[in-house]
């Protein structure tokens, strides 16, 4: 796909998905199917062949395409029937990304829009007052697996979830007061009828723009100065190269990676102001930095810090390490599900040399901070 064609397909997904149609068509897509099935290489989904849909999978297989070239997406007719299959293909890790996305949309990491959810969020509202406050926070980092490890604790039978995974409440949504925050936590008979029956909880959510911001460790201490603090850290190549992946998909994005990355080390070094960590391929991998206003506020033994590759290659050993950080009984999973995780090329060989060689200071003065080491190379 040549650069002009790339752009303009950007400027159409980023249009579609960040319109309310799209991201209620690609909702509908993840959610409204009548049955899945597994392939070789992705996965399949099957719908009513009627009109209504066929457009709603014609847009979504025109957009999701263009964005995502690496991957096949079809429409396939049934035969003998009125049904029909989209075809989601592609490397290794297409068939999670489909169930990923079903996942995180039919449940409290990122529930899809519809009526049912907007009535549940008019009840918690309205008894905000009556519910908790959390116990644990994940304050990050962005694309480092946040969102697996909420998932997988959840799973926990001591773990009540969030109303939301994510609430940006300590850097976005300050000012709506500490009532409205309670909203995404269970209610306090609940949790207190748990207890009485012998069967305490604890209950949390996980914003990763939380580690970079640094508003937001005092204005955790204001509103729940006791809070059990849990960052998990990914390769900082690897959560940049992740995060521009990311960024190009979704259209916000549409210079190469090399070029993207040294703007930024080039800013850096001219000692610019580049405030938006956020959505920061370089920065935002500079974590002693950012841990450091948190443990100017906090002690360290309220932080648990970990590693995506510790909860990637030895799921139940970390999040057993998380139990017993929260004081719960240690429990095993059968089966760990990567979230938020979307398939795309390796990142070159020689632009990775040079990150490494570029972050490697940066993450020495992290080992130091925390008196721990990661293999990152």
């Amino acid at each position: 796909m040549n650069g002009v064609k790339n752009g303009n397909a950007q400027l159409l997904y980023r249009s579609f998905v960040t319109s309310r149609e799209g991201y209620q068509n690609t909702t509908d897509v993840f959610t409204k199917f009548h049955e899945i099935k597994t392939l070789d290489d992705g996965a399949a989904l099957r719908f009513p062949g009627n009109l209504k849909w066929d457009a709603k999978l014609k847009e979504f297989c025109e957009v999701w395409q263009c964005s995502c070239p690496y991957m096949s997406f079809k429409v396939v007719p049934e035969n003998q029937t009125d049904f029909v299959w989209l075809h989601i293909t592609g490397p290794e890790g297409t068939q999670n990304f489909v169930e990923g996305s079903i996942k995180m949309l039919t449940s409290n990491i990122n529930p899809a829009p519809s009526a049912k959810q907007r009535l549940t969020w008019k009840f918690v509202r309205l008894t905000n007052h009556l519910r908790v406050l959390p116990d644990f926070l994940i304050i990050g980092a962005k694309k480092a697996g946040t969102t697996s490890l909420y998932s997988y604790m959840c799973q926990h039978e001591n773990v009540a979830s969030a109303y939301r995974k994510e609430t940006n409440f300590f850097d976005q949504f300050f000012h709506y007061g500490s009532n409205w925050y309670r909203s995404f936590f269970p209610m306090k008979p609940y949790m207190a009828y748990a207890k009485a029956r012998g069967k305490s909880l604890l209950t949390g959510e996980a914003t990763p723009e939380y580690l970079f911001d640094p508003k937001v460790p005092r204005r955790v201490l204001e509103v729940v100065p006791d809070v059990k603090l849990i960052a998990i850290l990914r390769n900082p190549v690897d959560r940049a190269h992740s995060l521009y992946q990311h960024q190009l998909r979704i259209g916000m994005e549409s210079a190469p990676f090399g070029v993207a990355a040294n703007k930024e080390i080039d800013s850096l070094e001219a000692n610019s102001d580049n405030s938006d960590l956020s959505n920061s391929y370089v920065l935002g991998g500079l974590y002693a930095s950012q841990l450091q206003d948190w443990m100017k506020v906090f002690p360290r033994e309220q932080f648990l810090i970990l590693s995506n590759e510790e909860l990637s290659q030895h799921p139940n050993e970390t999040l057993n390490k998380v139990m017993e950080f929260l004081g719960l009984p240690s429990f095993n999973l059968k089966t760990f599900r990567k979230l938020n995780a979307f398939p795309y090329p390796d990142l070159e060989p020689g632009l990775r040399e040079q990150l490494v060689k570029f972050f490697q200071p940066h993450n020495e003065a992290l080992f130091e901070l925390i008196g721990q080491r990661f293999d990152w190379d």
